[in-house]
């Protein structure tokens, strides 16, 4: 019987797959880190022209009703920050499905284009799709009382974590159709079942790195995205492992 790795032991090993070759850390970093670094300047551009309205010493009040206002005259705001998300989801799915190649062929050479491969044909439009969907449901469901809403959107987000690893695999064995592409939901979530936890806690893991990363501007992100995405990677490849390699779809 087959027992899964600890969060010790993954990351470990994601480790040891980012220094395989030379150079691969920064062949798979420099797009996250400048996607990031983008964000920043966006983020501080709209940061210099909310705050440019004071003058003087202001209130924490003040400056909550001024932002409610700001956020109402200028909606366009919440669509940046969609947008924002959705770049950030690409570029780290891309980077994590190289992960994953590298995970499965170890003598394979990285290329400096590998974290692009979510942008072609075979994945763009149903990674985009599924994510959307994954979107939408949790953002219902978030919407329902208190703790009980947060709980709930929660356990979904893990359950459907696995989603477009799954449909990466399946799409290189046949060509998916529209409702094959939603069955990968319901695959990733029996996957995910009793483990919902262990990836929580290898999320957590990686918390200090974030935090350190937000106080350096987003530029470890060159080290800190590659390094995560090989850890889910891996998480994704140990269940796959323990399951039989059996993920079908019909």
């Amino acid at each position: 019987m087959q027992f899964p790795k600890s969060i010790f032991e993954i990351k470990l090993l994601a480790r040891k797959v980012l220094r395989q070759q030379p150079n691969r850390i920064l062949r798979l970093g420099w797009a996250p880190l400048l996607l990031v670094l983008l964000i920043v300047y966006l983020a501080m551009r709209l940061t210099t022209s909310f705050y440019a309205q004071f003058t003087g010493a202001v209130s924490y009040e003040q400056i909550y009703k001024a932002m409610n206002s700001w956020l109402t005259n200028n909606p366009q705001i919440y669509w940046y920050v969609i947008e924002g998300r959705l770049a950030y989801f690409l570029i780290f799915t891309g980077v994590a499905f190289a992960c994953l190649d590298l995970l499965r062929q170890p003598k394979r050479q990285s290329t400096w284009g590998d974290g692009w491969q979510v942008f072609s044909q075979a994945y763009f439009f149903p990674v985009i799709t599924l994510w959307l969907l994954i979107l939408i449901i949790s953002q219902l469901i978030g919407r329902l009382p208190s703790f009980v809403g947060l709980l709930l959107a929660l356990i979904v987000r893990y359950g459907l974590m696995l989603t477009y690893f799954i449909y990466k695999d399946l799409s290189m064995q046949k060509p998916l159709s529209w409702r094959q592409w939603l069955l990968t939901l319901r695959l990733s979530w029996q996957l995910m079942r009793g483990q919902k936890l262990r990836l929580f806690w290898l999320e957590v893991s990686f918390w200090g790195w974030d935090l350190l990363n937000y106080f350096t501007w987003g530029i470890l992100s060159l080290y800190l995205v590659p390094y995560k995405a090989a850890s889910y990677a891996i998480f994704y490849q140990d269940l796959v492992n323990i399951n039989g390699h059996k993920i079908i779809i019909k």
